[in-house]
């Protein structure tokens, strides 16, 4: 009976002293941060007394004021994102960890170098950004507008030909995208530029003026000054076109006369066409001043790869599909009217691939 009732006491202790884990005094309220590409700060709240707290690497910093940590991060340029851990500590010695992460930086943005848009164009351009950074934005003009959301718009242009800039910046990222507007008034008084070739693929560059000319009160016709001492190259609207806004020199144009050796000839600008398969050239000599004539001379608007108005020598698509016409020839004349093979004396000028700029 005794040795019996020893055996239920001891058998009561032993359950009487089961274990329990311990609660640490520090609590947050997220065991994890992630911190942007471009870097910044986050912030978590803790609990306990006397909090201090470290990061287990150098790229992190902390700081504690009462309850509240910080970690702050510079941005991150590497591609590779990174993580580390923060040591949250109270005065008794409890603990605990935070994660805390930072993306790689990624730049991915789907751009054009330039835009063009209509005098009155409600239309938006959009620009695609993947990018987990933000921009720097800066706008040359205040009639070029940028979204948050990536939509380029402009307001209506009731002047001249304009363009301006948006360029988007990050650290030595930088991105400029050229905006250019077509005007209600065509900026023709504005080239100054003329640039051609000869048959043998020589370039030259010519100071150039163009104006109105004051013959036309319709005000479609304007003169190009400078391309040579006897005359001037003078376009016109071509108002029987309805694919395309063209201008065109008339076929056998007469800019003047040319003396040479003592014989004074009659320049006339003639078509330079040639053969896509023989490579032939000739030089039709039809004068006539017809809108539809196949052997006018065309030209129409264009914009480089800058977004800046040019106006430039186009094929004017009546001639047969394997010839190709790429500009001006002004030929001498021994004859004032007409400009038949056997009056040409020769060639004055070549005005291959002619463009004109500001």
């Amino acid at each position: 009976m005794i040795v019996a009732a020893l055996s239920g006491l001891l058998i009561t202790s032993c359950s009487s002293n089961d274990y329990t884990d311990k609660v640490s005094s520090v609590q947050v309220t997220e065991v994890s941060k992630e911190l942007s590409a471009a870097g910044g700060q986050q912030t978590f709240t803790v609990t306990g007394e006397g909090i201090s707290a470290r990061a287990a690497d150098t790229w992190l910093s902390v700081s504690t004021q009462g309850n509240v940590v910080t970690v702050t991060a510079d941005g991150n340029d590497s591609k590779q994102s990174r993580h580390t851990i923060v040591t949250v500590t109270a005065t008794n010695g409890d603990q605990a960890v935070i994660n805390v992460s930072q993306p790689g930086l990624v730049i991915l943005m789907e751009a054009n170098n330039a835009y063009l848009f209509n005098p009155a164009d409600n239309d938006e351009a959009f620009i695609s950004d993947m990018s987990n950074v933000e921009f720097a934005q800066t706008i040359s003009d205040n009639w070029i507008h940028l979204t948050k959301v990536d939509s380029i718009s402009v307001d209506d242009n009731t002047g001249g030909y304009r363009s301006g800039t948006i360029t988007l910046s990050y650290k030595k990222f930088v991105k400029q995208i050229i905006i250019g507007q077509w005007g209600e008034t065509l900026p023709f008084t504005s080239l100054k530029t003329a640039v051609y070739e000869d048959e043998e693929g020589n370039s030259y560059t010519k100071p150039v003026t163009v104006v109105a000319d004051e013959n036309d009160a319709n005000g479609n016709t304007y003169l190009i000054k400078g391309l040579m001492e006897e005359g001037d190259l003078s376009v016109m609207l071509n108002t029987k076109t309805t694919d395309m806004a063209e201008y065109y020199l008339a076929a056998g144009y007469s800019p003047g006369k040319l003396v040479e050796d003592e014989t004074t000839y009659t320049l006339r600008c003639l078509m330079s066409v040639y053969n896509v398969i023989t490579g032939g050239r000739y030089y039709p000599t039809q004068v006539t001043t017809l809108e539809t004539s196949p052997y006018r001379m065309s030209f129409e608007w264009q914009v480089d790869e800058n977004a800046m108005p040019t106006f430039s020598y186009v094929r004017n698509g009546n001639l047969a599909a394997n010839y190709r016409t790429d500009g001006i020839i002004v030929c001498k004349f021994s004859t004032s009217t007409g400009a038949s093979a056997t009056a040409r004396k020769g060639i004055a000028y070549q005005f291959l691939n002619l463009r004109l700029s500001y």
